[in-house]
């Protein structure tokens, strides 16, 4: 017999996994609340993230708001469902060379197939750096939506 997890316990599972990605570890990022098509990520500013020029590549912020969309959508999905972007645009406001930013997102749409995410990223001080929108495509347990697509829900909530 399965154990049932209440939704707070998904919730903080879900902490965990995204915290201890592969790619949220490389850059730093983590997330510091979700909930209620909400989400606040933090990511601080490392040397080895800086483009030539001394200051943090866009792709590092663009992967801030990006998930910080994402993430606020995602705390609106069913239980069977999982989503991916399908499309991000970003609006780069001002450079960063040190400190910590912030993304902080929220869910503008949730619907059967689509989602729609608003973040903004602003240093310490509340500057803000870049601000933008993604659209994410919801799948479906059960449903061949992604071509040789693994379910990592099932995979890791186990």
């Amino acid at each position: 017999m399965s154990e049932e997890l209440s939704r707070e316990e998904i919730r903080q599972r879900i902490f965990e996994l995204l915290n201890h990605s592969p790619f949220y570890r490389h850059l730093g990022m983590e997330v510091i609340e979700a909930g209620d098509g909400r989400a606040r990520l933090r990511l601080p500013v490392k040397d080895e993230l800086k483009n030539l020029y001394g200051i943090l590549h866009g792709g590092v912020i663009a992967a801030l708001l990006d998930s910080s969309c994402s993430i606020a959508v995602g705390t609106l999905l069913e239980e069977n469902e999982a989503a991916v972007t399908l499309d991000q645009r970003i609006n780069y406001i001002s450079n960063v060379k040190e400190g910590v930013l912030y993304g902080e997102g929220r869910a503008l749409h949730k619907g059967r197939f689509t989602g729609v995410g608003q973040a903004e990223v602003r240093d310490e001080e509340g500057n803000l750096v870049a601000a933008g929108m993604t659209t994410s495509f919801v799948i479906r347990r059960g449903e061949n939506q992604v071509r040789d697509a693994k379910d990592p829900v099932d995979e890791r909530l186990k």
